[in-house]
């Protein structure tokens, strides 16, 4: 019985932001952990900017820019009433208003931790295994070429960092590179294999 209870809780839990979405409003942060499909949600993005400035979708891709601020979706579920759509939730007010792209929240990073006060990446501390990524903003950016001191890293949906090409030809497992700002060269960060994660193995 505390199994079934737990697994409707988690469900009720993956439910909530698209109820709260339907009934209530367009989110000020996407749990990006929720999508079954990550993928699916960030060509939809690109679609909409495409539309909204009529520009080639294949020109656009994202720059990342990480917010001062934590955001857990155990605690929007909680202030969002556990289900009853509460429209104001307090912590939104913890989030800048974005006019073009999105921001999300919910991922995890692997064999690194972000350092707040110099807005870098940085080596996990002792016995931290995966602490969280603070809220990203996704922006849109056309022809975007990235900065050499920006760290390309893999965004995937397990730790088990393996996957297949499925019939949409994305990958089962692997979803983005996010691009974060390091004060270490690239080679550091690959040595040490840093990633980010949707989800972790418990």
């Amino acid at each position: 019985r505390a199994c079934i209870r737990a697994c409707v809780r988690a469900c009720m839990r993956v439910l909530h932001p698209v109820q709260h979405w339907i009934h209530c409003s367009l989110p000020k942060s996407y749990w990006l952990s929720g999508f079954f499909f990550p993928q699916g949600f960030l060509t939809g993005t690109l679609q909409n900017h495409a539309r909204k400035f009529n520009l080639p979708i294949d020109e656009l891709s994202f720059q990342w820019f990480p917010q001062p601020v934590y955001r857990r979706q155990a605690d929007f579920y909680t202030q969002a009433g556990e289900g009853t759509n509460i429209v104001d939730v307090p912590m939104d007010d913890e989030l800048i208003i974005v006019k073009d792209g999105v921001l999300v929240h919910g991922l995890f990073m692997d064999a690194s931790r972000w350092n707040d006060e110099d807005g870098v990446l940085a080596d996990a501390l002792p016995g931290e295994m995966n602490p969280p990524l603070p809220v990203l903003h996704m922006l849109p950016s056309q022809n975007y070429e990235p900065e050499s001191t920006l760290y390309k890293s893999p965004l995937y949906k397990t730790a088990a960092r393996a996957g297949v090409l499925s019939t949409t030809g994305h990958s089962t497992n692997f979803v983005v590179p996010v691009y974060l700002p390091s004060d270490k060269p690239q080679d550091y960060w690959i040595a040490k294999g840093t990633a980010l994660l949707c989800q972790l193995s418990d």
